[in-house]
């Protein structure tokens, strides 16, 4: 693995995950994705049916095997939480896309399908990223903030600090 993504749902992990990829000509590998693949069904439809345990069960266990493919990772805004002793322990480049809360909230309400979204509206989501953001940061080699950036010069940026390690 040549780089980590992790962050706040919103933060731009996912699309900067498919343009950092394409950009080093490496394998692009979305956690959530991965576990998609894995339950077979939505993250969305396993929370209806399962507890958060068992998804982040799940979630532990591809993360770890995913750690071990070559390319970039993205994970999920929660991955973090739950495996901080995984992040600290790699000598893979753990980079943080962050975003204030007005580009967080403009993103999600372009969005649907989010189970916390849904469960927890957009002042309980904001109180989530404040909770959040500590874990994210202790974890993180680099912080990247992408408000008003595209997901090409957040690439650039991270190239950038990858080429200088």
């Amino acid at each position: 693995m040549q780089a980590i993504i992790i962050g706040f749902m919103g933060s731009g992990k996912t699309t900067v995950g498919r343009e950092l990829s394409e950009s080093l000509n490496v394998n692009n590998h979305d956690l959530d994705e991965i576990i998609v693949n894995q339950i077979g069904e939505s993250i969305s439809s396993f929370f209806k049916t399962h507890s958060e345990a068992e998804f982040r069960k799940i979630e532990r266990q591809q993360l770890q095997k995913a750690m071990n493919l070559e390319g970039i990772l993205s994970t999920g805004g929660g991955t973090p939480m739950q495996n901080s002793q995984i992040f600290k322990a790699t000598s893979i480049p753990v980079f943080l896309l962050d975003a204030v809360d007005e580009t967080i909230l403009k993103r999600l309400t372009k969005e649907s399908g989010r189970p916390l979204v849904e469960k927890l509206g957009m002042d309980g989501i904001l109180q989530l990223k404040a909770k959040r953001q500590p874990a994210y940061e202790a974890i993180s080699d680099y912080i990247i903030h992408t408000d008003n950036k595209t997901p090409q010069a957040v690439s650039k940026e991270i190239i950038n600090k990858l080429r200088s390690r």
